[in-house]
């Protein structure tokens, strides 16, 4: 990634201009920790959002589709603040050159998402829950409360997204040496979505999500074949497949949905709303 930003020496002059804004930001952050500024609820929240819309998804997407995960990102970042949990590490990824310069890159777009969207978050009932996305399904996204074995989230529910199949990349695989594999691994469970729950290696229990990423997977959604002295694991998708698929709405935003009806396709029990200081949604 580097590599290309670093072709033509007076782009740094740019990109180090254009990210001025960020400095008051990191200063606060390397003196007093990322949760000192979300926690004071300023104005600078929504003028980090669009820092943080960049670091989760690419600037190639649609207008509304940024939109849409700028509400994404507003809405969990607005219920770490209330429920007080540590907000993810944001320090190394905005002193790392390579992400620094592709935050700067088309930033613009990302902060006319935020503002098309401003303070709009979503909510079940009238409270903040999490709120996932991943970049693409296998077809469909999942359930949440069969994914997390918690009816606290069962309105994330599981909708079709059949456009995610048309992606170049919905299919990808990779081959493992039989030598580093369990003598015995076997797929116990799958949820209604096709993607892996739990297996079988060797006398040890998996869960899915954990034994693909270890691997390198890029979804649970996957099946073995062994081939001669390898093992090759086909996924279909990219991430876990719970929430918002960006490639689905991203197809709904080319087919002129705007932001609200991408997001009511994917949260069919959540509800689109205001933050509010007063009521606090």
């Amino acid at each position: 990634i580097m590599g290309k930003f670093m072709k033509k020496k007076n782009q740094y002059f740019v990109y180090t201009i254009s990210g001025m804004w960020l400095i008051p930001y990191l200063l606060t952050v390397a003196v007093n920790g990322m949760d000192t500024v979300f926690m004071k609820k300023e104005p600078g929240i929504e003028e980090v959002l669009p820092v943080i819309v960049s670091f989760q998804i690419s600037d190639e997407y649609e207008d509304e589709t940024l939109a849409a995960q700028s509400v994404v990102a507003r809405s969990n970042l607005y219920r770490k603040i209330e429920q007080k949990e540590k907000t993810w590490d944001m320090v190394s990824e905005l002193y790392d050159e390579s992400a620094q310069w592709t935050m700067v890159h088309n930033l613009f777009r990302y902060e006319n998402a935020v503002e098309e969207t401003k303070d709009h978050v979503l909510t079940v009932e009238g409270e903040l829950k999490l709120v996932p996305y991943h970049e693409m399904s296998a077809g469909k996204t999942r359930d949440g409360q069969e994914v997390l074995h918690n009816s606290e989230y069962s309105y994330l529910k599981s909708v079709e997204s059949n456009t995610d199949k048309d992606s170049t990349d919905y299919l990808s695989s990779i081959y493992v040496s039989e030598q580093q594999m369990p003598e015995e691994l076997k797929i116990n469970e799958r949820d209604s979505s096709g993607y892996v729950l739990s297996m079988t290696a060797d006398e040890n229990i998996l869960e899915g999500e954990a034994f693909s990423s270890g691997l390198g997977l890029v979804s649970s959604n996957f099946s073995m074949q062994n081939l001669g002295n390898q093992v090759r694991f086909l996924c279909k998708g990219k991430g876990h497949g719970l929430g918002f698929s960006q490639y689905g709405g991203n197809e709904m935003a080319k087919e002129g949905n705007n932001w609200k009806e991408i997001l009511e396709k994917y949260f069919p029990e959540m509800e689109i709303t205001v933050y509010n200081e007063e009521n606090k949604v």
